[in-house]
């Protein structure tokens, strides 16, 4: 991995922990980790739900392989600058080189 193309800050933000007496998850999400990663494969795609027309932005973030970060799973979430990506799926690349976080950006704030 060329470590010049990791040009961009991101945050992994981990998911509310705190249980309310009906199970769900309330309370606040935590920064877990700040990282170097790299920006590919934007792309948008549209599609109709509920007759309602929706475009899904789809990310790739490549980020370098570490124990910080192989510690991420697709219940965490990436915020880069004011935008808010969920992860789809998580994937390795090469022998704990690198790994691919495959994202759906959510809201920008």
């Amino acid at each position: 991995m060329n470590i010049g193309y990791l040009d961009r800050r991101i945050t992994f933000v981990a998911p509310a922990t705190d249980r309310n007496e009906y199970g769900e998850l309330t309370g606040d999400t935590t920064d877990y980790a700040t990282v170097w990663a790299a920006l590919d494969n934007k792309s948008a795609s549209g599609a109709v739900i509920q007759e309602q027309e929706s475009t899904i932005n789809r990310v790739t973030w490549r980020v370098r392989s570490s124990t910080t970060t192989r510690a991420v799973t697709p219940k965490y979430s990436i915020r880069y600058k004011t935008d808010m990506y969920n992860i789809v799926a998580v994937q390795e690349v090469g022998r704990n080189n690198e790994l691919h976080f495959i994202t759906e950006r959510v809201k920008s704030e």
